[in-house]
């Protein structure tokens, strides 16, 4: 009976920590949004049992985004310096993956740059443009590609001929 009883807690639990990307995204919003919540993304985050790299990238972000909830400076650059070592290898495990170079462009964009991590913003954009046809490969949601978009043309890393362009390629794909 006990087996039972432990067997069927196993699986509510892992049922209980299934997050979707959907979910995850939302979630990710919502930190944006407001950054109290961080710890809890965070928390969150740590209960995916084998996550994609996309996951992973997540993970990272949730990482950089304790930063703005932790007081000591040290601690911060801590946060920020093992988002840092975690998104590089998520990047080289799925360098083409739109959302990936979104999440680590995102991120970079809002680093002071006296921290002199922001080096990747450029090719990130890059990538995302170039790579913006095969959107639908990745199931975002549309208001998600639109965010995507939008955070692009606020930045000024893309020219307005390159937002047109990825609002067409969006469309074409809807």
């Amino acid at each position: 009976m006990k087996t039972i009883i432990l067997s069927f807690a196993i699986l509510a639990s892992n049922l209980a920590f299934s997050q979707t990307l959907p979910e995850i995204r939302s979630a990710f919003h919502e930190v944006v949004l407001n950054p109290k919540n961080s710890r809890n993304f965070h928390q969150y985050l740590k209960q995916v049992d084998r996550p994609t790299a996309t996951e992973k990238a997540y993970q990272a972000v949730s990482e950089a985004l304790l930063a703005q909830v932790v007081w000591n400076p040290f601690n911060k650059l801590a946060q920020v310096i093992k988002y840092d070592k975690e998104m590089s290898v998520v990047v080289a495990e799925d360098p083409e993956n739109i959302e990936i170079r979104f999440l680590r462009l995102a991120i970079e964009y809002n680093l002071p740059s006296f921290l002199g991590m922001s080096e990747h913003l450029e090719e990130d954009a890059a990538v995302i443009t170039e790579n913006l046809s095969n959107i639908h490969q990745i199931q975002l949601e549309p208001s998600y590609s639109k965010y995507i978009i939008h955070f692009l043309s606020q930045t000024g890393l893309c020219s307005s001929g390159q937002i047109s362009l990825m609002k067409e390629r969006l469309a074409l794909h809807q």
